[in-house]
């Protein structure tokens, strides 16, 4: 299957790539099998993403990071829902599924299409084909009173920070009250990159970061921050050989995840 994205959308084919070939090591850290059997199904040339091991360890990181979150999310609430805001090719609900819960992948119409052909059905995973911008999705969502959780990887960067804001403002609009998990990247990093090791190779620049996560608290006030999470922390436990000198540096610059709770 060929797959032609644009812009952005195309960035999803990175975490794709890394989770695969993550899959097929000999020492896997997430061991995402679904994500080895999707990509063996795609024509595309991953191969400029072969030497990017400062985003293969801090993808896996994240990605570990953020499903163990998850799961804390669904073990005090069984029986919640979760929507995944700019799905791409995820597998997460693969990974984290505990049987009960409700899950939605939101993304551009495009790429919902392309899961469509990839993904099996399940009943309690509906896809909704538009974009995190389009005010009217969070009425897609039923929660019927059950605890929401609202998950974003790899989105937010690629925003502009009024569209930031506009995203945040959909958010409190639609819902009553959530937690929320966001992936953010360090402000430093917004104007470079051209020199970052996999998205050089893309038509596509960052356009927003953060120190703290404290910003977007700034940006919607009606949202309170309850965690903050550098993935460095995880990739401390990786195999890194002589690559460890650079983990002060990653500790610096490396993806966060920040946390939020909202109640009306």
């Amino acid at each position: 299957m060929e797959i032609k994205f644009d812009g952005v959308m195309e960035t999803l084919l990175i975490t794709l790539y890394i989770r695969a070939k993550d899959a097929n090591s000999k020492e896997p850290i997430i061991n995402d099998k679904k994500a080895a059997q999707i990509i063996s199904k795609i024509d595309y040339n991953f191969s400029k993403f072969e030497n990017a091991w400062g985003s293969y360890y801090g993808t896996l990181a994240r990605v570990k990071v953020m499903d163990e979150e998850t799961r804390k999310f669904i073990a005090k609430n069984p029986d919640c829902v979760i929507v995944s805001v700019g799905c791409g090719l995820d597998t997460r609900f693969e990974r984290v599924d505990n049987g009960k819960i409700t899950w939605y992948n939101l993304d551009f119409p495009e790429v919902i299409e392309k899961r469509n052909l990839l993904f099996e059905k399940n009943s309690r995973v509906i896809d909704i084909p538009k974009s995190a911008l389009d005010e009217s999705w969070g009425k897609d969502i039923k929660t019927n009173g059950k605890p929401l959780l609202i998950l974003s990887e790899g989105v937010l960067m690629y925003l502009k920070e009024d569209e930031v804001k506009k995203f945040l403002n959909i958010l409190t609009d639609s819902f009553d009250s959530f937690e929320a998990h966001f992936d953010l990247l360090y402000k430093g990093l917004v104007k470079r990159s051209k020199e970052h090791d996999t998205l050089k190779h893309m038509k596509v620049n960052f356009e927003y970061g953060v120190k703290d996560g404290s910003e977007l608290v700034k940006l919607n006030p009606k949202l309170k921050q309850i965690g903050l999470i550098n993935f460095t922390r995880e990739m401390k436990k990786f195999p890194l050989g002589i690559k460890k000198i650079f983990l002060p540096l990653m500790y610096i610059a490396n993806d966060r995840l920040g946390m939020y709770t909202y109640n009306k």
